[in-house]
């Protein structure tokens, strides 16, 4: 993974776990600028009750970000008081899942596509829309050589469901317009395999490795 340098997310602990997951993203080359330019998210980071209990005392220390995002490294802690918050985010479980990597992959979801713009118009307001409230998040992400489809084949599985909200993203090495005419006709067939009350965003840009991503968030409010 290439290093990671958030120009407009603070990522902030709200209890030693947390400060240690948040070192170990520094130490693997995910990071906040300190001197950024604009904050648009401050991120608190959660693992214990007592950290959830603390997480207003925690915003109050920094400066106002358009949103506040928890992200719940435990999914069963409870947040008592919500206000200000605008999203309280905790990762999918699924056997052998590994939170930490689930918010690597979740950071880098929100880099490759609010801070580096894609072609389609896709930015922070859309992100902000799919995240919004509470959701258990996933990412699901494969790489293709020539043919898009082969990526599409191992996304095909993922349960879809009526009340998620999704970006479908991809990235082409270089942009060529009868190559991606063959990816669109790919993907506009998977697109059409999701729920007509589900929500779906889509963008691509000229990167490498070429990739498909997925990005779930799926609403847990009762």
């Amino acid at each position: 993974m290439k290093e990671i340098a958030f120009d407009s997310l603070l990522l902030i602990a709200a209890d030693d776990v947390s400060l240690q997951a948040i070192n170990q993203l520094r130490s693997d080359g995910i990071y906040s600028i300190e001197n950024r330019s604009c904050t648009l998210i401050n991120m608190v980071v959660v693992s214990t009750a007592e950290g959830a209990e603390h997480i207003h005392q925690v915003l109050e220390n920094h400066e106002r970000a358009r949103k506040n995002v928890v992200v719940k490294m435990t999914p069963e802690l409870s947040i008592k008081d919500e206000s200000d918050i605008d999203s309280i985010l905790s990762f999918q479980q699924n056997p052998g899942s590994n939170p930490y990597m689930e918010l690597k992959h979740f950071l880098q979801v929100y880099h490759e596509n609010v801070e580096i713009h894609g072609m389609v118009g896709f930015d922070f307001r859309s992100f902000s829309d799919i995240i919004r409230g509470k959701n258990v998040v996933s990412v699901y992400s494969y790489e293709y050589q020539d043919d898009i489809a082969e990526a599409i084949s191992h996304l095909k599985p993922v349960n879809l469901k009526d009340n998620g909200k999704y970006l479908l993203s991809f990235t082409v090495g270089k942009y060529d317009e009868k190559a991606l005419s063959k990816h669109l006709a790919s993907l506009n067939e998977y697109m059409d395999t999701f729920p007509e009350e589900s929500c779906l965003y889509w963008t691509y840009r000229e990167a490498t490795p070429q990739k498909v991503t997925l990005f779930a968030s799926i609403s847990s409010e009762q």
